[in-house]
């Protein structure tokens, strides 16, 4: 393949992941799939391709070495490691070398997606520092490049088919099976820096807010006495772990019933204790569970204590743990 073919390839192949994985995230389960597809297969393509780069690095480096272009390299060599680092923990993850709670008990899975949010700054500075200046008319590929670049990518779509039966039981989010309707014994991710809060239930209050004519602050004993349904659902958590648990709780839906909800509504906020929240369209309210329970069990305070939002067809984050407020706009 030309180097300069090569090289944009490269350019445009390394934030085309990035944006896939991290869509893949904020949409619904059933429209990241596609998403999904074309991160692995991209994935699988860079890593068949980097035998053309070696050879184009190669000889770059020898002649930097020579003239003693020391940040270019120190660019180029953390850029490689990054690269390197992420594709491999991408292969790793998905024949089950590493996963959610090994080697360590931070997923390898969350060190794939932060070194590779890392990576595309270091490209973007290693492709500023050796921009290829030649004319835009020179000749990217010819006839035998394209034929290669086409070889690659049916080898590609093989390659990441083949992976994917490695592992049944892994969803095509990448997230391993976890315990299964284990009550509060199934993993616990918990996205920030500090211990799990501790709530006082009898202090706490669940403030429904917004465009409502009838605001109202629930107690705990309020809310667990009204009427409960109790649901099977999945949760599919970014830190690469998925579990089906029986939930059981109040739904969105019959906590704003009475509360006068104006007909402009469009959305409902969740927002936990933590300041961090989640949007819903107000037509989803009906399947919004917030859960006081899981299994036969009050949830713990890793998992939620006292209501967590449960949101069937969202990805893990976006199921607010110790919810505060509902806030209707």
């Amino acid at each position: 393949m030309p180097r300069r073919a090569v090289n944009l390839a490269l350019l445009v192949a390394i934030p085309l992941l990035v944006a896939t994985g991290l869509l893949a995230w904020v949409v619904p389960d059933g429209s990241s799939r596609p998403l999904l597809v074309a991160h692995r297969v991209a994935g699988v393509a860079l890593v068949l391709g980097l035998a053309w780069k070696y050879g184009i690095a190669r000889r770059s480096l020898v002649r930097r070495v020579r003239d003693r272009r020391d940040l270019s390299l120190l660019i180029g060599a953390l850029a490689s490691i990054a690269l390197l680092l992420v594709l491999g923990l991408g292969l790793a993850w998905t024949i089950g070398v590493v996963s959610f709670d090994r080697p360590l008990s931070y997923s390898a899975l969350n060190v794939h997606v932060l070194v590779g949010v890392a990576l595309v700054p270091l490209v973007v500075a290693h492709a500023a520092q050796r921009w290829d200046r030649r004319p835009a008319l020179v000749r990217l590929a010819d006839r035998r490049a394209a034929i290669r670049a086409f070889g690659l990518g049916v080898a590609a779509v093989t390659v990441t088919a083949a992976l994917d039966a490695v592992d049944p039981a892994r969803r095509f989010t990448g997230s391993r099976a976890a315990r299964a309707f284990s009550g509060n014994d199934f993993p616990l991710t918990i996205w920030r820096f500090d211990d799990v809060p501790r709530i006082d239930a009898d202090a706490w209050r669940l403030d429904i807010a917004g465009v409502v004519s009838t605001p109202v602050a629930l107690g705990y004993a309020e809310l667990v006495a009204l009427p409960t349904v109790e649901r099977s659902a999945l949760l599919d958590c970014t830190g690469g772990w998925w579990t089906q648990q029986r939930w059981r709780g109040v739904t969105v839906a019959d906590l704003l019933a009475s509360r006068g909800v104006s007909p402009s509504a469009t959305t409902v906020e969740v927002v936990s204790v933590t300041g961090h929240s989640a949007s819903f369209a107000l037509s989803e309210a009906t399947e919004l569970l917030l859960a006081t329970h899981v299994g036969d069990e009050v949830l713990e305070a890793g998992h939620g204590y006292p209501v967590r939002l449960v949101a069937p067809g969202h990805r893990g984050f976006t199921w607010i743990k110790w919810v505060a407020r509902l806030s209707v706009t």
